[in-house]
């Protein structure tokens, strides 16, 4: 506990000057506007998401490694959408931390795990394009295999996230006998300001900046390859043109999920280095402007996915129908003229 006094204010403005974000604003406007966005952002992501779990799961014929990747983006979104974006809205609107000691651990380890799940999926994401494009003839990873990769990548993140977590404090400020106050803080051991620093610029680089050039370097390898080459044994075909259109429109789908994923993020993650390395000051509607813009990438993916994947978009579109509208008695007794596959679709799918 911290007693508070008139002669405490510097201490107090000290104290919070090493926090991410600085003393919170009491306008009624400002906290009207955040719980607006946050709602929007946190009601939009998890309706997105689990609809892109939920058509990848029901459809078998999306079954693979590329689709368990998307659903693992998703997952990671989700996670991120219930541990961290309620709670860092909650504590704004509370001017307080009002969930105990164990979520302010939680909500700090669910930022942290869910940007490195998304950064390393869509690394493997890239090198999984990459080797299905430039090595046509290799054998594609199978769904075994994602699993396996799937659970690398959290065991990976999980451990990546784990200091930032374990080094997070609720500090207890008592102003007067009947008002208490709380904050989640980072309390790192000393040297706290270098371990701080460097914990935060490892991370941005091993965890953000060079997942980035991997995947640019696979992408610009891929788009050479789709975009200016005529490899010498091509067949004009037009099953060959279509085949190479669909490649170029699901890596278009694929760079920019990972655009949005890196605009969106670079803000925050460059406020966090900086002010780890005490280059600038806290800056609360900063914090909190970053803050949104890199919870908004959540909401993005679905959209992206109903737009520029036809298949993604027509399973989308059956399973809505299906909710929306299912089938009279007398529907179900089709003619026996319907071909056995489209009978199969309307009972459930193509065996």
């Amino acid at each position: 506990f911290f007693s508070w006094d008139n002669d405490s204010l510097a201490d107090w403005q000290s104290f919070v000057g090493r926090s991410r974000y600085g003393a919170e604003s009491q306008s009624i406007t400002v906290k009207a506007l955040l719980i607006t966005a946050y709602s929007f952002i946190i009601v939009f992501s998890l309706f997105g998401n689990i609809l892109v779990c939920h058509v990848v799961i029901k459809t078998k014929r999306m079954h693979s490694a590329t689709s368990l990747f998307i659903v693992n983006l998703a997952v990671a979104d989700i996670m991120i959408t219930l541990l961290n974006t309620p709670f860092t809205l909650a504590r704004f609107v509370n001017s307080t931390w009002i969930f105990g000691k164990g979520m302010c651990h939680v909500s700090r380890f669910a930022q942290y795990c869910s940007l490195h799940v998304s950064a390393l999926t869509l690394t493997a994401i890239a090198l999984d394009r990459h080797q299905v494009i430039m090595h046509p003839l290799k054998p594609r990873i199978s769904t075994a295999k994602g699993v396996i990769y799937i659970s690398v990548i959290w065991i990976m993140a999980t451990c990546f996230s784990l200091p930032h977590a374990i080094y997070q404090k609720l500090f207890t400020f008592e102003y007067s006998e009947e008002v208490t106050r709380c904050l989640c803080l980072p309390d790192f051991p000393e040297p706290a300001d270098l371990f701080w620093k460097y914990l935060d610029l490892t991370t941005f680089i091993l965890l953000y900046v060079l997942p980035l050039l991997i995947i640019s370097a696979a992408y610009m390898t891929v788009a050479k390859k789709l975009w200016l080459r005529n490899i010498i044994g091509d067949v004009t075909t037009e099953q060959y043109f279509a085949l190479r259109k669909k490649s170029k429109k699901t890596i278009k789908m694929l760079m920019l999920v990972v655009i949005l994923f890196a605009v969106c993020w670079f803000p925050l993650n460059c406020y966090v280095v900086l002010l780890s390395s005490q280059t600038i000051h806290t800056n609360n509607a900063l914090y909190f402007a970053f803050h949104w813009f890199a919870m908004s990438s959540t909401c993005y993916n679905p959209f992206i996915y109903c737009w520029l994947n036809d298949s993604f978009r027509s399973e989308l579109k059956a399973l809505l129908n299906m909710c929306r509208k299912p089938p009279r008695p007398e529907e179900q007794r089709l003619p026996s003229t319907v071909p056995s596959c489209r009978l199969a679709f309307f009972l459930g799918g193509c065996r």
